[in-house]
């Protein structure tokens, strides 16, 4: 029995010296990682559109939308900020997988489908590029996409004549701009034997330069939400802080200038296309700040007037500008006034740049109408 007292108190030390680690290492994994897990949970709030929106406004939203009782009951699994992965060149783009009720696939389009290489005999190819709105954050379904919609006018109007299989990928990224186009189509898009690339953009270049960033170079939201992560690594490593390498500006860029960087951005990416002999459109995409509209109550909620006069002196000055430029290889239109005729009982606008399937079938029909219009050919 004695002995059994000697071995208990001999073993006791040792439970408690045990014990002390083990509380010690899980309140420093905690104190570690939990920076990092409320950063990430922060995050991943805007990666489906319900996630961050509480139930009234759910309900208000769905509006935009045309089958509002489906929308609401599945708005929890409607792609929005779609997760990203650091990529080559661009920074970040979407993450490969299934966010929500969106697909991406292995070579981050916004598809189901994997991108058959090479090209099948009689099948003309479509890369549309672009922000979130041409990746169609919000839409209920792929097939109420912008890219589907498109893919469906192309193949119900188009296919019976030309004989042709028509294609339409998505390979665009919620805040990039028009210098993350650029990028992807000269270095990705360009190598995959397209025969027509989109871009439904200059937005995000306006909204950036609303808020004081140069296009041409300048961090996404995704990049800095990386960057931050990283910065917190370096904190707690005890490594000096990462120097700051972007400027900000303290006040909005000129709108001269914000087009200037729109056109050199359109003029490389031409450039580039042209070598290849691929077309290339860029489609000026409509929003909420220059709409002629007649607004829903809840459309009115949702502008912001004070932005309106710059958006507007940004978005006359590129079309100006894009107008008349004359490259062999490109076209330009502007879908700004494509709402016009629309009464204040329809609701289009999800927020100031975004829009429900309603809105998205719209923009397709649109975009599908200056293809008809151009009738292009095989590459």
């Amino acid at each position: 029995m004695r002995f059994k007292k000697i071995v208990l108190f001999s073993i006791i030390p040792t439970l408690v010296v045990v014990i002390l680690l083990a509380v010690g290492f899980v309140a420093g994994h905690y104190m570690v990682t939990n920076p990092f897990n409320e950063q990430i949970d922060e995050w991943s709030r805007a990666y489906t559109l319900g996630g961050f929106l509480n139930e009234e406004q759910k309900k208000t939203l769905v509006q935009v939308y045309h089958d509002q009782d489906k929308a609401l009951q599945e708005i929890d699994r409607f792609s929005w900020s779609v997760p990203n992965v650091p990529t080559p060149f661009v920074g970040n783009a979407p993450m490969p997988g299934r966010h929500g009720n969106a697909y991406v696939n292995s070579m981050q389009f916004r598809s189901k489908m994997e991108i058959p290489l090479p090209k099948p005999k009689d099948t003309f190819r479509i890369f549309l590029t672009g922000g979130s709105t041409a990746y169609s954050s919000g839409a209920p379904s792929e097939e109420r996409t912008i890219a589907g919609y498109l893919l469906k006018y192309l193949s119900e109007n188009l296919t019976p004549d030309t004989k042709l299989n028509y294609e339409v990928f998505t390979m665009a990224n919620p805040s990039w701009s028009t210098t993350h186009e650029r990028i992807v189509i000269e270095n990705k898009l360009s190598e995959l034997e397209p025969d027509l690339i989109i871009s439904l953009s200059g937005n995000n270049d306006v909204h950036w330069g609303l808020l004081g960033r140069n296009v041409l170079w300048f961090r996404s939201l995704a990049d800095d939400f990386f960057l931050n992560l990283i910065k917190e690594i370096y904190a707690n490593a005890g490594q000096p802080e990462i120097p700051e390498v972007t400027r900000i500006e303290n006040k909005r860029i000129a709108p001269t200038l914000v087009a200037q960087r729109l056109l050199k951005n359109v003029k490389l990416t031409s450039f580039a296309l042209s070598l290849e002999g691929i077309d290339f459109i860029f489609f000026l995409q409509p929003n909420l700040p220059v709409t002629a509209k007649k607004l829903t109550d809840r459309e009115k909620n949702a502008s912001e007037p004070h932005s309106q006069g710059y958006f507007q002196d940004c978005y006359d000055l590129i079309d100006e500008i894009l107008r008349n430029l004359d490259i062999d290889n490109f076209v330009y239109f502007n879908l700004t006034r494509i709402f016009d005729d629309l009464d204040n009982q329809q609701d289009i606008f999800t927020d100031l740049y975004h829009f429900g399937d309603r809105g998205n079938e719209i923009i397709a029909r649109n975009i599908f109408l200056k293809i008809k219009e151009l009738e292009f050919s095989i590459k």
